[in-house]
This record gives structure tokens, C-alpha cells and sequence, in this order.
């Protein structure tokens, strides 16, 4: 008896057993799977408009169980190539997919990539904004973490600045600046850029990136309407580098003066004289020769070699606080 009784207990010990495993198993069975969790690996990222091409990534915290499409939309201060259209300033573009992204099945991550732009203005921290929006399937999840947040600072490079007396009630003048890049100091290519505001209030100024490569790179200062006689102008050339520019004492600064002889109302700023020089040796760009102010006129032969879209009413694009920190403007 005692036996029969172990072996009964023994028995249902089996039997109970069984039955909590297949229990356990059709439980397991009718749980809902866990969704791979979508986000960006990072929601904040700082880049230097020099710093090329950057990718931003989106990961899924597992494999993907099937191939699929991310959607998501751009926004922020800057802005990028497609929005800027063909005459806007285009401070981005996306070279990857436009507004989407594909995860294949089996894979944990999909890319982002940007090209930032390196341009000739002097400008204050810009965002770009990349915003999740959709999935095209069921089985993944949007986490909260489904925003980055792109500080595009400030490039380094050097400002040149062209300063002249503010207007009174009966004298004034308008001076432009524009600069021109070639092999050496006295063989001019091209323009490469300038600033030209139609106004009687200064500063006028150029930024020229470190990434460019050119030689050397000539300047023209213009006296191109105006009542001062003489005209007595300063030009300063400020190096800045991680976000502010150099020290007052490391800054280079020029003084010189125009009659009314040197008055050139230019049309085209091909026939502008460049009137002092500087170059680029080792990657920095050289200390300036001093301003050679011609005795009458201000003008530069024709030359076939020269071709500019400048024109009257261009100028920086920015009213940058960086600015208005060098030269003292509130």
C-alpha cells in the first residue's frame, strides 16, 4: 500500500508537471512579439560648415523582420538645396534618399547623409532638424527619441572688413569690396565674390573660408558714389577660428584715402582696380600688402579671363551678431 501510494504521487507529480509546460508553451505561443524600437543612435550632433559630408543614423534595437521605409522631414534655421531652390542660399544638401530612408530585413540601422556647404558669409549657429514621421510597417515601433537636433556652426576663415565715416547731411559715400583669385598677385582669374550694398552706411565685408585653395587673392576697394573728399576708409582682416574672432592686438588693419579722382561707378565689376594683395601658402592665408591708391581712376583694364555674376545691391546675406561684435555695431 505504501508503494501504490508513492507511485500514485509519483505519477501525478508527471502529470502536473506536463500539463504546466503546455500551459507555459500555448502562453508563450499567444504573447505578442516585441517590435524592434526605431530612433536616431544620437538627438544632438555640432558640425562645422567645413566639415564636408556626415551621416546621421537611425537604429532599430533588433533586426529588422522585414524590409522598410522610413519617412521624415527636415526643418531648422538652415537650409537645405531643395528648399533653397535655384536662387536661394543653400547652407545643406541631403545626398542620400530625400525624406526617406530604407532598413533592409535582417538589418539594425539606416543612414542619413549630408553635405554641408562651406559659402562666404560670416553667420550665426544655424539648426537642421530631422523629424521621424513614419514607418511602412505594423512591426516597428517610433521611440521618443525620433528627433535630431544639427548645430551647423560657423566655419573658420578669414573677414575682411571695409570701414568708412558715416553719413552727414552733405557728405557720404558708397564703397564696395570685391576680390578676385588667381595663380599669383598680379594674374587674375576670376571674382570670387563680393559685397556691394547700395547704401552710404558701412561696413561692407567679404569672408573667405580656410577650405579654399587659391593662391592668391586680390581686393578691390571702390569708391563708387559720394561726396567725401578726401575719403579716408580702413580696411580690417580678422582671422576666426572656433567660433570668435582673433584678439584686437593679432588683427590686421589698413588705412588709406581716395579722392574724388578715385570715384568709379562701376557696371561691371570686371573693370574694378584690385588694389591690394595676399596669398595662401601652407593652408593660411598670408599677411596683406599695403593699399596701393592709384593717383586717378580706379579701374582695371578688360580682360577676358575675368567673368562675374556681382552686380550693384549685393552683399552679405547675413546680419550676423559676429558682425556687429567686430566693428561695434549695436
Amino acid at each position: 500500500m505504501i508503494m501504490r501510494k508513492y507511485s500514485i504521487l509519483f505519477v501525478t507529480g508527471v502529470v502536473l508537471s506536463l500539463l504546466s509546460a503546455m500551459l507555459s508553451s500555448c502562453k508563450k505561443n499567444h504573447e505578442t512579439p516585441v517590435k524592434p524600437k526605431l530612433s536616431f543612435s544620437e538627438t544632438t550632433k555640432t558640425v562645422k560648415e567645413s566639415d564636408g559630408t556626415i551621416d546621421i543614423t537611425m537604429t532599430l534595437d533588433q533586426p529588422a523582420p522585414e524590409a522598410i521605409d522610413v519617412t521624415w522631414e527636415l526643418s531648422g534655421t538652415a537650409t537645405d538645396k531643395v528648399a533653397a531652390g535655384t536662387t536661394g542660399n543653400t547652407d545643406y544638401e541631403i545626398t542620400s534618399s530625400y525624406l526617406d530612408t530604407k532598413i533592409k530585413k535582417g538589418e539594425t540601422s539606416g543612414t542619413i547623409t549630408i553635405n554641408l556647404y562651406s559659402d562666404f558669409l560670416l553667420e550665426d549657429d544655424e539648426i537642421i532638424e530631422i523629424d521621424i514621421k513614419n514607418v511602412d510597417s505594423d512591426n516597428i515601433e517610433i521611440t521618443r527619441d525620433d528627433i535630431i537636433k544639427i548645430t551647423l556652426q560657423q566655419e573658420d576663415g578669414l573677414l575682411v572688413g571695409l570701414q568708412w565715416p558715416a553719413p552727414t547731411a552733405t557728405l557720404n559715400a558708397d564703397m564696395d569690396i570685391i576680390v578676385r583669385y588667381g595663380a599669383n598677385t598680379s594674374t587674375w582669374d576670376q571674382i570670387l565674390t563680393g559685397s556691394a550694398n547700395p547704401s552710404f552706411t558701412g561696413p561692407e565685408y567679404v569672408f573667405l573660408p580656410n577650405v579654399l585653395t587659391y593662391a592668391a587673392y586680390g581686393v578691390s576697394y571702390t569708391y563708387y558714389d559720394g561726396t567725401l573728399d578726401p575719403l579716408n576708409f580702413t580696411v580690417t582682416f580678422a582671422h576666426f577660428v572656433n567660433g570668435a574672432f582673433e584678439a584686437t592686438a593679432l588683427q590686421q588693419t589698413f588705412n588709406a584715402a581716395y579722392t574724388a579722382a578715385n570715384k568709379n561707378k562701376w557696371t561691371d565689376p570686371n573693370t574694378t582696380l584690385v588694389v591690394q594683395t595676399f596669398e595662401k601658402v601652407s593652408g593660411a592665408f598670408t599677411i596683406p600688402s599695403a593699399i596701393t591708391v592709384p593717383a586717378a581712376g580706379s579701374r582695371l583694364g578688360a580682360s577676358s579671363q575675368i567673368v562675374s555674376t556681382l552686380k550693384k545691391g549685393d552683399g552679405p546675406l547675413s546680419n550676423s551678431n559676429l558682425i556687429r561684435s567686430l566693428f561695434n555695431r549695436k
